[in-house]
């Protein structure tokens, strides 16, 4: 009999022990999901093959939606994430050269203008309102304008 209460307390002691054990948190409920950068791709304008970047009449378009470049501290970022005054256009990623890249690779221009007509006349310093934002870029959700840190 006390060998079948020792092994019966054994027993107690090794599933209490377990059952602690798996009602812990998982690191994921320490911790939290991992942020997600603000766009899918690398965050400088490029071209080539597939890419998903595209510079027309002088600004850098990532799938569609106009970027800027608002320095070291705030990076690429769509044109209505912070003030136009945070834009810096350095000469590395606005100059020429892109031009003449597109100019010897036209197919990339004409799939711009197919998929995307509403910037055919696109200029560069052009101000899109809401108005505008919200009829081409519907996808992106309410309160666009309001920059990524929820102020204007």
């Amino acid at each position: 009999m006390k060998k079948v209460s020792i092994l019966l307390v054994l027993a107690i002691l090794l599933t209490g022990g377990a059952l602690g054990t798996m009602s812990s948190p998982s690191e994921a409920q320490v911790f939290g999901p991992v942020p997600q950068p603000a766009a899918p791709v690398a965050m400088a304008p490029w071209v080539g093959q597939n890419t998903p970047w595209t510079f027309y009449n002088g600004d850098w378009f990532l799938n569609g939606v106009l970027y800027y470049f608002f320095g070291p501290k705030y990076g690429w970022a769509p044109y209505y994430a912070y003030a136009p005054t945070y834009i810096v256009r350095p000469a590395h990623w606005y100059g020429p050269r892109w031009n003449t890249w597109y100019q010897a690779h036209p197919v990339y221009w004409e799939h711009f203008h197919h998929d995307y007509p509403h910037w055919r006349d696109h200029r560069v310093g052009h101000h899109y309102d809401e108005a505008f934002y919200n009829r081409y870029h519907h996808g992106q959700g309410p309160g666009w304008q309001r920059g990524y840190y929820g102020h204007p």
